[in-house]
């Protein structure tokens, strides 16, 4: 989970905290993860890493009662399952978002090539066709839906700009399968009772 994606350019730390809390409490009850680890995205491992943004933040998540914080993660970390969560600024967030959209497309250009260039590697990913098309899907953003956008009294799932039909079709079924499970109104229970132990919530 990596929030903020895109809807919050400019925050306080304050502000990752909450980010921290919603993200760890989707994780839970949308993605059935016990303990959510939450890492506040940055430019090294160490503490005092980052600007003062993400110094303050750090600071405030060690002490935040009622999540998991596993400490600063890096770029490298976004997709190796080190944390559960990801909290960052809506500005840094997508364009974290956006370069992992890039970096899989080139890959995958690159795939085709080499493969076309090649009769041996023709052969060999004919026989893996199924494997690599599963690849794709799994990381398509299309096949994803969108974002949902956390803090609100309802469910609002944000399509990618460049979506088409079927990335909007997926973004309408994400939000039907989390408004019928009831996943927005049980965050907001777990916020509401974060509210009552943690002073940074208004």
């Amino acid at each position: 989970v990596l929030l903020d994606a895109g809807a919050n350019a400019e925050v306080k730390p304050e502000m990752l905290v909450q980010f921290a809390h919603l993200g760890a409490a989707y994780a839970e009850l949308a993605h059935g993860i016990a303990t959510p680890r939450v890492g506040l995205l940055t430019i090294g491992s160490e503490a005092e890493k980052g600007n003062k943004l993400v110094r303050r933040a750090h600071e405030l998540l060690q002490s935040s009662p009622g999540i998991e914080f596993a400490g600063n993660v890096e770029g490298y970390d976004l997709l190796t399952g080190k944390v559960d969560v990801i909290t960052t600024d809506g500005f840094t967030g997508n364009i974290a978002l956006k370069t992992m959209e890039g970096a899989v497309r080139y890959a995958f250009t690159e795939l085709r090539e080499t493969i076309e260039d090649s009769r041996l590697a023709r052969v060999g990913a004919a026989m893996q066709r199924s494997r690599i098309r599963e690849l794709r899907r799994r990381l398509d953003a299309e096949a994803h839906g969108g974002a949902v956008l956390l803090g609100l009294n309802g469910t609002v799932v944000i399509a990618h700009g460049a979506s088409k039909a079927p990335g909007v079709s997926a973004a309408c079924a994400l939000a039907a399968d989390l408004s019928s499970a009831g996943i927005v109104s049980a965050i907001g229970d777990r916020i509401a009772a974060a509210k009552g132990s943690h002073r940074l919530w208004p």
